[in-house]
């Protein structure tokens, strides 16, 4: 899909750049190779064949490995499984929103397991799979199998820190709903959108700046 769209410029062409060197430093910290091994034994199969973010992308690109990992993650919280859409459709529109569904469905469960919207990645960004979608995606992923540490989960994750007790589900309905209102609004829609870029955030890109760069939360 991506291959038909116009070459970016300017400043969302710079943008686009500093994520591909973010992708290459995160694989060079062995973040990906820690995401792989976790999900793998988690799963236990080689669910993804191996440690770099084509692989992932072309792993979970269906949404339904990815939802076997937090099914196999809810169940250790005694938690019922979520609903996995299986196609064999031939038709790729039918088949692609069984995926996105999918997908979408993973980054539900992800928040009800506790990690913050804003520390996810968007549908389009899985789907899609560019270089710089997927830095997304691997910060995305590193902090679920973070939030599992938190929980004590049977596969220990190995990646580099931990994640914030306070997001553990358990608190209030108002504090968690507090949380939430600080960062709607800040989701523009992934790719499948059609907004104009004006006064907004490059599609893919406001989550990774926050959280990797800074570790605050600033509007760009």
């Amino acid at each position: 899909m991506a291959a038909y769209r116009a070459s970016k410029s300017g400043i969302a062409a710079d943008i686009e750049k500093k994520m591909e060197r973010k992708l290459q430093e995160l694989e060079e910290e062995g973040i990906p190779a820690c995401i792989v091994d976790w999900i793998n034994q988690t799963l236990g199969e080689q669910a993804i064949a191996g440690p770099n973010a084509n692989d992932i992308h072309v792993a979970f690109k269906d949404g339904v490995k990815l939802l076997e990992l937090m099914n196999n993650l809810r169940a250790g919280l005694g938690q019922s499984a979520a609903k996995i859409e299986r196609t064999t459709s031939k038709i790729p529109s039918m088949a692609a929103a069984k995926h996105m569904d999918n997908i979408g469905r993973f980054l539900k469960c992800a928040e009800e397991y506790g990690v913050k919207r804003e520390d996810l990645f968007q549908t389009a960004d899985l789907y899609e799979g560019s270089r710089a979608q997927m830095v997304n995606v691997i910060t995305g992923l590193h902090s679920v199998g973070l939030m599992s540490k938190c929980y004590n989960f049977s596969v220990v994750y190995q990646g580099p820190g931990s994640y914030a007790t306070q997001n553990l589900r358990g608190f209030s309905e108002e504090e968690t709903r507090a949380k939430s209102a600080a960062i709607i609004g800040k989701q523009t829609g992934g790719s499948f959108g059609g907004a104009s870029q004006a006064g907004m955030r490059a599609p893919g890109t406001g989550r990774f700046i926050t959280d990797v760069e800074t570790g605050k939360n600033r509007d760009s």
